[in-house]
């Protein structure tokens, strides 16, 4: 069977295939940049609208003076930083300390007994590891990148046969396709789907076509 690139000729499932390659590019967009801007706006509602806490640079003087006076609930290592969270108001205090000394003496003072018997820090947590990452992130990675150069892929494959598609259609006249043409290069994802509707789903009639004979009566008798 020889190929036609007249899409009337199509039968409908090489149409309906041909349609949902056309859209793919534009629901991938869509769907991109849903998810990333989704999660900058995530991540950032979570970092900044923590309810009832906020947050305080101070010096390794000022937290010396917290932790002997039993002002902390809390404090974590971190790799390079000191987080300190208050008894009372729940405000966060951050500390950067890098030096293993000075950092081994501040978590000895917070663990020291005060005069109740009880740690000066009740809660003192370390986290001088890398945080973990998911199982499921780097797969995650993957998939986004197989998906973002197929769709590259497609859209590439796509435009030669569009232009072809419009150079070779019979239902536009000579200026409608370098019209057409303009579009698909200049547009491309966007001009394809309105193409595909347009010509290849609704089939638009031949520039020119004879009238069928029910037409011709109906001249006719006008």
């Amino acid at each position: 069977m020889n190929w036609s690139w007249e899409p009337s000729q199509w039968k409908r499932r090489t149409k309906v295939l041909l349609g949902l390659a056309t859209i793919w590019p534009v629901i991938y967009m869509g769907l991109f940049f849903i998810v990333v801007f989704g999660l900058m706006f995530f991540s950032v509602l979570l970092s900044e609208n923590r309810p009832g806490q906020s947050s305080e640079n101070i010096d390794l003087i000022q937290l010396d003076r917290k932790i002997k006076n039993s002002e902390l609930k809390q404090l974590t290592m971190k790799p390079s930083e000191i987080v300190a969270l208050d008894r009372v108001s729940e405000r966060e205090y951050h500390t950067w300390v890098t030096n293993e000394s000075t950092r081994a003496e501040i978590l000895k003072e917070a663990r020291q007994l005060n005069a109740n018997g009880q740690p000066r820090v009740p809660r003192v947590e370390e986290e001088t590891g890398k945080p973990s990452v998911s199982p499921l992130f780097p797969i995650g990675i993957v998939v986004l990148f197989c998906a973002h150069m197929f769709t590259i892929l497609l859209s590439i494959a796509l435009l030669p046969l569009y232009i072809i598609l419009a150079v070779k259609s019979s239902a536009l006249d000579q200026t409608m396709r370098i019209v057409w043409i303009i579009l698909i290069c200049m547009m491309g994802m966007f001009a394809m789907p309105v193409y595909w509707y347009l010509y290849i789903w609704r089939g638009a009639p031949p520039t020119g076509a004879v009238p069928t004979s029910s037409n011709t009566r109906e001249q006719l008798s006008l």
